[in-house]
């Protein structure tokens, strides 16, 4: 196993699919002070403090690798309601399989030429992987990512609605007085 991290847009973390132990073999994935900060801002939050995966990899059918386990990290979002920084733990499941390019277990079964069957319910399809390495990082970051809270907010915050009409009294404008002031009166023209 390789462990490359490049530039800001990506973290790599490399493995050999090539005769794996029957039982599998663990993966430890943990990124440093640098990649937390690349990560932060590849994310675009405030931080992130921790990022974690305990992983094992294991053959999957004749030719394939599945790699399961989970991801874990510390992050500071800003709170929607009250726009401080807001730390959060998340720890989340992962699950992949992929197979080799040119697999017959890539391939989705579909029931007729032109239909494309997808089941929501399902499995996902296996991932493609060409020439003898998978590179783990980019789909950690994507669990990472989708695990992310997309409105993060103290538990006891409350979001007040506020006012902008200066005539809050006035009640809402009936629509028809909107279409009066529309139509020209006294030969008036309206432009």
């Amino acid at each position: 196993m390789t462990r490359e991290f490049i530039g800001s847009k990506a973290i790599r973390y490399t493995i050999s699919p090539l005769k794996l132990p029957r039982d599998g073999m663990p993966v430890r994935f943990e990124v440093d002070e640098t990649e937390c900060e690349a990560l932060a801002r590849e994310l675009d939050i405030p931080a992130v403090e921790t990022f974690v995966g305990d992983l094992r990899v294991l053959p999957w059918r004749a030719e394939g690798v599945r790699v399961a386990g989970q991801v874990a990290a510390t992050v500071v979002q800003q709170s929607v309601v009250s726009l401080e920084p807001l730390r959060q733990t998340i720890t989340e499941p992962f699950e992949m399989i992929f197979v080799p390019e040119g697999s017959k277990l890539a391939r989705v079964d579909q029931p007729g030429e032109q239909e494309l069957y997808i089941d929501p319910e399902g499995d996902d399809p296996p991932e493609v992987y060409t020439g003898h390495t998978i590179d783990l990082g980019p789909y950690l970051v994507e669990a990472l990512a989708l695990a992310l809270d997309p409105y993060p907010r103290e538990a006891d915050a409350v979001f007040d609605r506020v006012d902008t009409d200066p005539d809050p009294d006035s009640g809402p404008p009936s629509a028809f007085e909107t279409l009066a002031s529309l139509v020209p009166r006294n030969g008036e023209d309206k432009n």
